[in-house]
């Protein structure tokens, strides 16, 4: 089975225009069979990165005779486990300077190493980033959406994919991706496969730090407590020039208006199968029920499984927690055999622009030319 590595263009940020030039690797197993068809797996945040998304690749295109792709999207390495540096705010680094009686040019590896030394009597908890390696920042969702999406453009090109049988499968905010590139991209899917992802975007993943919200907690040997979000430029600042407004928020959101949006223009053609747990404490399943409802009311052609305690069989589906602890090699089977029924014959759309209004801005996407590209017009009020 062949594997190759391959390099993108990564698209500029043309919300806040921080981030410079960039180089977006995707890596394809069993790419003489793009002709059959191309499944692309999204990861999340870190838990399902590196061998599992090789595993994955590997096994569905042995077993299913498509070829399976993963891109490395803007800041997909935003956790410790895959390549974030941990860096304290300000003010908790000087008071973690004072507890240990250290010089303040200590550098932030060399402080956690002597944090990670400390067993404290009482609770000890400090506050800090997560800071992605090249220069990455959480742009929620935009810019890893455009990733995929020249990934894939780039893999049709090179190897003559079927364009009539694109499958997107994500767990949790690789799920949520996956629904953001059907979203820019209407009727371009032939399937989407998502369990437990967002259906709108998650604050404390944005502006956790404003709104006093922590994306990720971890402890050290001793028991210090970290709690920390990725480094992010966007802010719940009214007036602020990196304010995450309104505009910012639709965008990233799949209402009802956005959804209308989508349906005029070929949406409703791509099966989307989604699955949640009925309890899930990250991904609320009353937004996602709220969205499918939606969905279905517009005609697309999709179905919301929801599970509870008693859909834990230890293989398909572990626990209740966010994720489930899903196999999504069975996920993907179940799918497929879902998508014969649901969605026997389809032709994706050539269409050559999409236009989405997100409250007083118009994003535009660009895809005449082998590399997409978006831009964002402000209207004023």
């Amino acid at each position: 089975m062949s594997y190759y590595e391959h390099e993108v263009v990564g698209h500029p940020d043309v919300e806040l225009g921080l981030c410079g030039e960039r180089q977006v690797r995707y890596r394809i197993h069993g790419a003489e069979q793009a002709g059959s068809g191309l499944v692309v797996y999204i990861p999340g945040f870190g838990g399902d990165l590196g061998a599992y998304s090789q595993v994955f690749c590997e096994k569905v295109a042995a077993q299913h005779g498509m070829a399976a792709l993963c891109v490395d999207y803007f800041c997909m390495r935003s956790r410790p486990a895959v390549g974030a540096a941990i860096s304290l705010l300000p003010e908790e680094r000087e008071r973690a300077l004072a507890l240990l009686g250290l010089p303040a040019k200590t550098p932030d590896t060399a402080l956690l190493r002597a944090l990670d030394g400390v067993q404290p009597a009482a609770p000890l908890r400090f506050q800090g980033v997560l800071v992605p390696p090249d220069g990455a920042y959480q742009n929620f969702g935009v810019m890893a959406a455009l990733d995929i999406l020249n990934a894939i453009e780039d893999a049709m090109f090179r190897y003559g994919g079927n364009r009539d049988n694109l499958i997107l499968v994500g767990s949790s905010y690789g799920g949520y991706l996956a629904q953001l590139v059907n979203k820019f991209r209407p009727g371009y899917v032939r399937a989407l496969f998502d369990n437990s992802s967002w259906a709108e975007p998650n604050l404390a993943y944005v502006v956790g730090r404003d709104i006093g919200a922590v994306e990720y907690q971890c402890s050290l040997q001793g028991g210090v407590e970290l709690a920390l979000c990725v480094d992010s430029p966007w802010r719940m600042v009214a007036g602020h020039p990196h304010e995450f407004d309104v505009d910012a928020f639709i965008i990233r959101a799949f209402s009802a208006s956005q959804l209308d949006q989508m349906a005029a223009q070929g949406g409703t053609q791509t099966f989307c199968l989604m699955v949640h747990a009925i309890h899930d404490a990250i991904a609320p399943a009353d937004a996602k029920l709220t969205m499918a409802r939606a969905m279905l009311a517009r005609g697309f052609n999709a179905e919301l499984i929801l599970f509870d305690e008693s859909s834990v069989d230890g293989e398909f589906i572990r626990n209740m927690e966010h994720g489930m602890g899903l196999s999504m090699l069975q996920f993907f089977a179940q799918g497929l055999a879902l998508l014969a029924e649901r969605s026997p014959a389809f032709t994706a759309t050539r269409a050559a622009e999409v236009t989405l209004h997100a409250g007083h801005s118009v994003y535009q996407l660009n895809f005449a030319n082998p590399e997409v590209r978006l831009q964002r017009q402000r209207i004023e009020a």
